[in-house]
């Protein structure tokens, strides 16, 4: 299996991150396909306001960042940094900026999440009356706006009759009444 990791090993891959042409992360990922490099743009839907309707949009996590992963024997600079939708490689001085595995992990873990829970459907609607389960707003009602990434929503407080808007995990509010569908 995968134990065979071999430390030293110059046929490691690495992750770099690459800086791309405003909106263009998607045709530079194509195109760095085509030439056999594997990279990857984590991507978030948001519901976005577009006419007065609220619309599912997909868009970078990271706009104008994508990660490109190559090996040290892949690494053609040139060949990269020409690459249709690609600007340049990220650096930290004269250093290409490498990304660790693990953050590669947790992206991807994060927009898988995000897609199952796009495939149940957000838990909550726009105008949803909601009760706050804890924290310091705990027992107050609130009514759902918009999702704020995959974990947070966008509510309004009633306090002291007056709304008020704030990000709030979704642990922490539920639907006033329950559904019993």
């Amino acid at each position: 299996g995968a134990g065979n990791m071999v430390a030293g090993n110059l046929k490691q891959n690495c992750w770099y991150l690459l800086y791309c042409k405003p909106r263009q992360e998607q045709r530079a990922q194509q195109h760095l396909a085509n030439q056999g490099f594997s990279s990857f743009v984590p991507v978030l839907t948001v519901n976005k306001l577009k006419a007065g309707k609220q619309v599912k949009v997909t868009e970078p996590m990271f706009p104008r960042y994508l990660f490109l992963q190559i090996s040290s024997e892949q690494l053609n600079l040139s060949t990269i940094r020409s690459t249709r939708g690609v600007t340049d490689f990220v650096r930290f001085g004269q250093q290409l900026a490498q990304v660790p595995n693990s953050l590669i992990t947790t992206l991807s873990q994060q927009q898988m999440a995000q897609q199952q829970q796009e495939d149940q459907n957000q838990p909550f609607k726009p105008g949803d009356e909601l009760t706050v389960l804890n924290g310091p707003f705990s027992g107050i009602q609130a009514v759902y706006q918009l999702a704020d990434g995959d974990k947070r929503s966008i509510v309004l407080l009633n306090l002291l009759g007056q709304w008020v808007k704030t990000a709030m995990d979704n642990q922490q509010i539920s639907k006033s009444q329950p559904d019993k569908s």
